[in-house]
């Protein structure tokens, strides 16, 4: 669901101030005689409202994002994103060496809140649009990806839910916007059918380049974390190189995948069947948003995964 897509009503609810205990208590966690300095609202949430809260506190200042679930539909239109599960996702990452934000505090009953509630660490830096050097980019979200799947996989596989698609095999068409009808009707059929065979991790599930921050042209934190799931290891691969191969040219995939095989070492080996897989995951979403340059580069993209096979 695009922001777009969300009811004006609950935009407000979103970007809303949050309440006088709400803020209190994000004080409080932070410490005794923590002192708040400013309240700013944060685009990009559906179900979660997301406010950074800075503060003057021993010793110094800090930032904080205070997650609150606003939406009171959150539970129809947005099930998966459950605060237990957050807390379940921070727990892990708390104790791995993932650059992430780290969990301050938690509230999944409402009870100091007016809603369910997290607090997390504000990660530093910033979102990057347009990379100086696309191959040291690539390089480094491919570096992290060993880091996300080693978390503790005993712990990984109890605590959270098990990775599935996003959508039915029955919720996806052919795309009328395609000039590949055929390559796409055959990337359909190979992902309804059996999923490849493969060992299963701790994954992010939406890995891409919005969901990294930056500083100084390092990778600081890999944030937005919602979706995590303990699955096969290739759907983040394969996430990443899609959103790559459409905002940045198929270049840039196939260098991730290089600098990817790089870094996993020889036991892992390329499956095109997972680019297509989530190729095809994408469809019901794929709208008016899209510009004709980048669902070209997603035709070409299922296009080659095809020829891989």
């Amino acid at each position: 669901m695009t922001d777009s897509a969300i009811p004006a009503n609950h935009q407000d609810l979103l970007l809303r101030t949050p309440p006088t205990a709400a803020i209190e208590w994000a004080r409080r966690a932070v410490g005794p005689r923590a002192r708040v300095v400013s309240v700013e609202a944060l685009l990009g949430g559906i179900s979660h409202a997301n406010h950074a809260i800075r503060l003057d506190a021993a010793p110094g200042p800090r930032e904080v994002v205070l997650r609150r679930w606003v939406r009171p539909d959150w539970l129809e239109v947005d099930p998966e994103y459950s605060p237990s599960r957050e807390v379940a996702v921070y727990d892990l990452l708390g104790h791995s060496a993932v650059p992430a934000p780290r969990l301050l505090a938690t509230d999944v009953d409402g009870r100091e809140c007016d809603v369910p509630a997290i607090l997390v660490t504000r990660a530093p830096g910033f979102r990057l649009i347009r990379p100086a050097d696309i191959g040291s980019f690539v390089e480094q979200l491919a570096s992290v990806l060993p880091l996300i799947h080693g978390t503790d996989p005993a712990a990984a596989q109890r605590l959270i839910p098990t990775y599935q698609p996003y959508y039915e095999g029955t919720e996806v068409r052919v795309p009328a916007w395609s000039s590949q009808q055929s390559a796409w009707r055959r990337a359909i059929e190979l992902a309804v059918g059996p999923a490849p065979e493969g060992t299963s991790a701790f994954i992010h599930r939406d890995y891409h380049p919005g969901n990294t921050l930056w500083d100084s042209g390092r990778l600081s934190a890999v944030v937005d974390w919602t979706s995590a799931s303990w699955g096969p290891p290739p759907v983040d691969a394969a996430h990443m190189r899609i959103n790559l191969a459409t905002s940045f040219g198929l270049d840039a995939a196939e260098a991730f995948l290089d600098a990817y095989r790089t870094v996993a070492g020889e036991s892992y080996l390329h499956d095109p069947r997972w680019d297509l897989r989530i190729a095809v995951d994408f469809l019901p979403d794929l709208g008016g948003d899209r510009s004709r340059t980048e669902l070209e580069r997603l035709d070409e993209f299922v296009v080659r995964a095809l020829a891989r096979l």
